[in-house]
């Protein structure tokens, strides 16, 4: 019995430590990173949609050359970037603010009024809205003209 329950728990973390979209609390700042190849090969289209999504310019950044949002009062760093050939990245960083609140396993980022009319801009968007969920459903972000909400949660949105 003891040696299932051991098994089981080593299972598990494998399966956790290869989730394509992670999040990690560093005390300040949350950062979520979404990746469109895992270690074990698995794929996620997730960070190629958002990506796509963003209307933005593509420029060089920390990840290599990519799509950078840009954030009122720097409370939110946002940047997505093509790694290869169906190979992305994004990594979101929450600052601890009015308009972020982090704690471990969970982030979530709320605007309105003009800035959230600022960081909606720079998403395509349809009817005047933009939704996006990863594929694990653990990121995800609503967004009008009105309000900017972007939310991560470990155990799923």
């Amino acid at each position: 019995m003891r040696l299932i329950l051991l098994t089981l728990l080593a299972l598990f973390s494998v399966s956790q430590a290869q989730a394509i979209t992670r999040g990690q609390f560093t005390g300040m700042q949350f950062m979520v990173n979404i990746a469109s190849v895992a270690y074990d090969g698995s794929n996620d289209s997730s960070p190629q949609i958002l990506f796509d999504a963003m209307d933005r310019p593509e420029q060089d950044s920390m990840l290599g050359r990519g799509k950078t949002l840009e954030a009122p009062q720097k409370v939110l760093n946002f940047i997505c970037a093509r790694k290869g050939e169906n190979n992305y990245q994004c990594s979101i960083y929450i600052h601890q603010s009015s308009f972020g609140r982090i704690a471990p396993g969970k982030a979530r980022f709320d605007v309105r009024g003009e800035q959230a009319k600022a960081l909606f801009e720079q998403f395509h968007s349809q009817n005047g809205r933009f939704t996006f969920r990863d594929e694990a459903n653990t990121f995800g972000i609503e967004a009008t003209p009105e309000r900017f909400v972007m939310v991560y949660e470990a155990d799923g949105i």
